[in-house]
């Protein structure tokens, strides 16, 4: 058997091994899932140290090597370093040192969250919010989206806003938009629950795929 099919062969049958230990846990939790569980986190794991190696400990490190001359880049290149080896100290038991892996768990957290907003406000927001309050009006079609939408945002914001007396006219009001608006949120929950069993589904029913045609691959290798 040639070098190449002898390889496919091999590759072939561990994927099947593998796919039907993870298939075996329609049976129940058993130790040869937890097992396929296990090699997927190592392998993973493994996989994630060798990226960060080569494209960014790495580079890193050459960076700032090639910054030693300038004192002012030394300084901007070696601060990512500091934060890094701060983390190092959660490794530690004693409260005393422990705590200096707050500052750079804080500095990411604060980035993260800055970033998150911000994309939200940009991507999310802002375009909802221009695209409310400017109808589309090129045709009737068009015209009603825009009333639809309009309608949805007004609904689902009346779910959230809880500090108005629903004793008022205006507050038995908003308690109708809020009524409405949690049908709304459910018929959006709904969709992005589908979207994500299809999601699954599809890649289940490539890898059913996979081991149906499995045999016909490896005649044909």
């Amino acid at each position: 058997m040639p070098g190449d099919a002898l390889t496919t062969l091999t590759g072939a049958l561990v994927a099947v091994i593998l796919t039907l230990l993870v298939f075996s846990r329609l049976l129940g939790d058993n130790p040869a899932f937890r097992f396929v569980q296990y090699l997927f986190v190592g392998v993973s794991l493994g996989y994630a140290f060798v990226v960060v190696y080569h494209q960014v400990l790495r580079p890193g490190t050459l960076q700032l090597i090639d910054a030693a001359d300038n004192p002012s880049l030394l300084m901007i290149r070696v601060l990512p370093f500091l934060l890094g080896l701060l983390l190092l100290a959660r490794l530690t038991a004693r409260q005393s040192a422990s705590w200096l892996a707050n500052i750079p768990l804080a500095l990411l957290f604060g980035v993260g969250a800055a970033l998150a907003l911000g994309g939200a406000l940009v991507g999310t927001l802002v375009p909802q919010l221009l695209d409310t309050a400017r109808p589309d009006t090129t045709s009737p079609a068009a015209f009603v989206g825009a009333v639809v939408l309009l309608l949805g945002v007004v609904t689902t914001l009346c779910y959230f806003y809880f500090t108005l007396p629903r004793t008022t006219p205006t507050g038995r009001l908003v308690a109708v938009g809020a009524r409405a608006g949690r049908w709304l949120l459910v018929i959006a929950f709904g969709f992005f629950l589908a979207g994500s069993l299809l999601t699954y589904l599809a890649a289940l029913n490539g890898q059913i795929d996979f081991l149906v045609n499995l045999p016909r691959l490896l005649l044909g290798s």
